[in-house]
């Protein structure tokens, strides 16, 4: 969990920043559909689960911008030199689910064998957040039945949380294109449009080059 102080000072968005974490504090949501058209072939071919290589190519996209891995820690706002996904599970027994961690790593089959082994560690495990200490994360969780247009996180005393907060849905698929609905929640304090435009931007490119990744 490395990280380093940021440099608030000499950052463009100074003002921004302190507008809407001290004065209109705020978060905002936005929501889109990815085209997985070359996603679904690929882990066909290779025999990958569907949702741990999706939360691969967000992480992946994540980590690429710098906005979306700032943090408050001791009262000072710090970015994290790398966030892993902390990912819902459902558990249909008791139709709760937990939220569990995967280490991020740039590889993908690495990535994947990161995954079965946390799930392999905590099948069974019941608890909403069976694993504690790991401070560098964000959040995926996915609604795999239902297909939606917008989807929008009420968040109470929004804080100083700055992680993204992504909420899949059930994918479509119109005759070569297959779509799946995504919606990302932030704070307005350390991200405009621009930027998560830019982190859809990159996903949409992950999702189309994943062979090559």
């Amino acid at each position: 969990m490395n990280y380093q102080k940021f440099d608030i000072e000499n950052w463009n968005r100074k003002e921004h920043f302190y507008h809407f974490k001290d004065q209109l504090r705020c978060g905002f949501s936005l929501t889109t559909k990815i085209d997985i058209s070359q996603v679904i072939p690929f882990i066909k071919e290779h025999g990958y689960k569907f949702y741990p290589t999706i939360i691969y190519l967000i992480s992946k996209a994540v980590n690429k911008h710098q906005e979306f891995k700032l943090a408050m820690k001791d009262n000072e706002l710090i970015e994290w030199d790398t966030v892993n996904p902390a990912y819902t599970i459902m558990h249909t027994e008791t139709e709760t689910f937990s939220e569990l961690c995967s280490m991020y790593t740039d590889n993908l089959k690495d990535f994947l064998k990161e995954y079965d082994r946390v799930q392999e560690k905590y099948k069974g495990n019941y608890a909403m957040s069976p694993q504690t200490g790991i401070e560098n994360i964000f959040h995926i969780s996915m609604i795999p039945w239902v297909s939606f247009d917008g989807f929008n996180l009420n968040v109470p005393g929004f804080g100083d949380y700055f992680a993204p907060i992504f909420t899949l849905g059930k994918y479509t698929v119109n005759k070569d294109e297959v779509l799946m609905p995504i919606s990302i929640q932030v704070h307005h304090a350390t991200c405009d449009g621009l930027h998560v435009s830019k982190l859809l931007n990159s996903l949409q490119e992950y999702c189309n080059s994943i062979s090559e990744l």
